[in-house]
C-alpha cells in the first residue's frame, strides 16, 4: 500500500510539473507573438497611413515609408514561418527535401533576405568557392541562416562586424557566424537552443523571445546536422554560432 502510494505521489508530481512547463510555454508563445507580430504591424499600418492620407508627400518620403512596409512585412514572414517550422518539429511533421547545396549561395540569399537589419552592421564573409556541397534542405538550411543572422544583427551593437566563415572538417563542413555582443555565460551556451528561453545577462531590453534559436537546433538536426554555441573572443565577450553539416557524396557510377 505504501509503495502504491508513493507511485501515486509521483504521478502527481510529474503531472503538475507537466502543466506548469505547458502553461509556462503557452504564456512565452502568448507573449511572443503579442510582441512579435504586433511591432512590425504597428509600423506597416502607420506607414500605410501617412501613404494614403498625406499626398503631399516628396517621392523620397514615400519611397522611405514604402521601403518600411516592405521590411516589416519580411520580417513578419520570417517570424510567421518561425512559428510554423515550431509547430512542424514539435508534431514530428517536418517533410526534408535532401539535396546537394551550395554554401555560398546559401549565405548569399540569407544575407540578401536580412539587407535591412543587417544595414547597421559590417558582415565579412569567407566561404571559398572550393568548399564542397553540403546535403541539406536548401529552404530550411536558409532559414536557420536567417534565424542566426538576424540573432546576430539584434545583438550586436550597430557598426559592429558579423563574420561569416565556413571551412571543411573531415567528413563535414562548419559554418560559424560571429558576433560583437555581449556574449553568452558559459553556463547558459546549451540552454540558448531551449524553446523560448532567454539570456539572463545583458539582454533582457532586447526584443523576441530565442526562438529562433531552438528552430535552428530543430531544423539542423532534422538535416543530420548539430549546432553550438561558443565564446566569439578569449575575453568571453560576442556569440559564435557554429553549425556543422554533412557533405553530399556524389555516387559512384555502376
Amino acid at each position: 500500500a505504501l509503495a502504491l502510494e508513493r507511485l501515486r505521489l509521483t504521478e502527481e508530481l510529474s503531472e503538475t510539473r507537466l502543466a506548469s512547463e505547458t502553461e509556462r510555454l503557452r504564456a512565452a508563445l502568448l507573449s511572443s507573438v503579442s510582441h512579435d507580430l504586433r511591432t512590425p504591424l504597428v509600423t506597416i499600418i502607420g506607414a500605410a497611413g501617412s501613404l494614403a492620407d498625406t499626398p503631399e508627400l516628396s517621392a523620397a518620403v514615400r519611397k522611405d515609408l514604402a521601403d518600411n512596409i516592405r521590411e516589416e512585412g519580411e520580417r513578419l514572414d520570417r517570424y510567421v514561418q518561425n512559428l510554423l517550422d515550431m509547430t512542424r518539429i514539435g508534431h514530428g511533421a517536418l517533410t526534408l527535401q535532401l539535396a546537394p547545396v551550395d554554401m555560398g549561395e546559401l549565405v548569399g540569399a540569407a544575407r540578401h533576405r536580412l539587407r535591412a537589419p543587417l544595414r547597421a552592421h559590417r558582415v565579412t564573409a569567407d566561404v571559398p568557392d572550393s568548399l564542397p556541397l553540403v546535403l541539406a534542405d536548401e529552404v530550411l538550411l536558409e532559414q536557420v541562416l536567417v534565424n542566426v543572422l538576424d540573432n546576430a544583427a539584434k545583438y550586436a551593437p550597430p557598426g559592429s562586424t558579423i563574420a561569416i566563415a565556413a571551412r571543411r572538417t573531415g567528413a563535414g563542413l562548419e559554418l560559424s557566424i560571429a558576433d560583437d555582443g555581449p556574449g553568452i555565460p558559459p553556463e547558459e551556451r546549451l540552454r540558448v537552443f531551449d524553446m523560448f528561453y532567454r539570456v539572463t545577462e545583458g539582454d533582457r531590453q532586447r526584443a523576441g523571445t530565442g526562438l529562433g534559436l531552438a528552430i535552428c537546433k530543430g531544423l539542423t538536426e532534422a538535416m543530420g546536422g548539430a549546432i553550438r554555441a561558443e565564446s566569439a573572443s578569449p575575453g568571453g565577450t560576442g556569440t559564435r554560432i557554429v553549425l556543422s553539416l554533412p557533405l553530399f557524396y556524389r555516387e559512384a557510377p555502376a
